[in-house]
């Protein structure tokens, strides 16, 4: 990507200008043009990141780099798409604290994508797509993003309201979205899912053993498939709503709120499942765990 780039705005903020000279956090205060629809993409190692989308067509990067970082680098493709990277020093680097803090206040309207390692990132007022990844920094997004693409390792994820066609993913880390808009798909293996409000479209949540908690409500079409090895699954339904349940679990309990009893697989098993349908038409939804337990409920 960087070997098409014709037009590059370099800041260099240097650290240490010889040998010996021991290495301080500098401030940062630097503001640049955006030109419309371009895409920022923005990478760091250690520290924290927060976007704020404006109305303006620049973009302001405010903050201090920490200790051990060379420079900043801000370059502009030929497209206008802007690239900003933490640069640190590969010596200094284990010896002490990278982290870098900055604020990055940039077009509402602009895609965003972001790459850490153990910097946290908080993004409020986008209304641009956002792509985000780190390995152990927290996410938080405040507003309404047009998509969401977000792929974290150990640090939890918290989204105010997730876009329809939203991509979660973890490992270990807690994903808590307060209100979906449609089409989902979220994973995690040990970390709990828990989903607070809105209508589901085609929806897909799993882990291994953490819990799935959903109190959106499934739409009017588009399937909802919730899995889990020995993670609990909550799904909460208005109680007359219409759709087609198939519930299933080898080891697990089932309850449920809003028709018959589960049934026995076998005499010789523990398994138990449950299918059945409040009317005609109406979503499909699947729970199906191994040996935690299943729970649908009612509001």
């Amino acid at each position: 990507m960087r070997d098409t780039m014709k037009k590059t705005f370099t800041m260099a903020i240097l650290i240490c200008a010889a040998a010996g000279v021991a290495w301080a956090s500098q401030p940062v205060n630097e503001t640049i043009p955006v030109a419309p629809g371009a895409e920022i993409s923005v990478e760091n190692l250690a520290g924290s990141l927060t976007f704020e989308g404006s109305g303006g067509g620049m973009l302001e990067v405010t903050g201090t780099l920490g200790d051990g970082v060379e420079r900043l680098d801000i370059d502009i493709d030929e497209d206008g798409d802007v690239y900003l990277e933490v640069e640190f020093d590969e010596d200094f680097h284990g010896k002490q604290t990278l982290s870098t803090d900055l604020t990055i206040r940039l077009p509402a309207d602009s895609p965003l994508s972001v790459e850490t390692v153990s910097a946290s990132i908080s993004v409020s007022g986008m209304n641009g797509g956002l792509e985000l990844e780190t390995v152990s920094g927290a996410i938080q997004i405040r507003g309404v993003p047009a998509s969401l693409d977000i792929e974290n390792v150990s640090g939890s994820v918290d989204v105010e309201t997730a876009p329809s066609g939203s991509d979660v993913e973890s490992v270990s880390g807690l994903i808590e979205i307060g209100s979906v808009m449609g089409d989902i798909d979220v994973a995690n293996v040990s970390g709990d899912i828990v989903i607070n409000g809105g209508t589901l479209g085609e929806s897909s949540m799993e882990t291994v053993s953490g819990n799935i908690t959903c109190l959106a409500a499934p739409g009017p079409s588009g399937d909802v498939d919730m899995e889990t090895m020995s993670g609990t699954i909550t799904l909460v339904v208005d109680a007359g709503a219409v759709a087609s349940y198939e519930l299933t679990t080898f080891s697990g309990s089932i309850t449920n709120e809003i028709g018959p009893e589960p049934q026995r697989t076998s005499k010789y098993t523990p398994g138990k499942e449950l299918s059945f349908n409040t009317g005609p038409g109406g979503p499909s939804i699947s729970l199906e765990s191994f040996s935690g337990a299943i729970k649908l409920m009612t509001r």
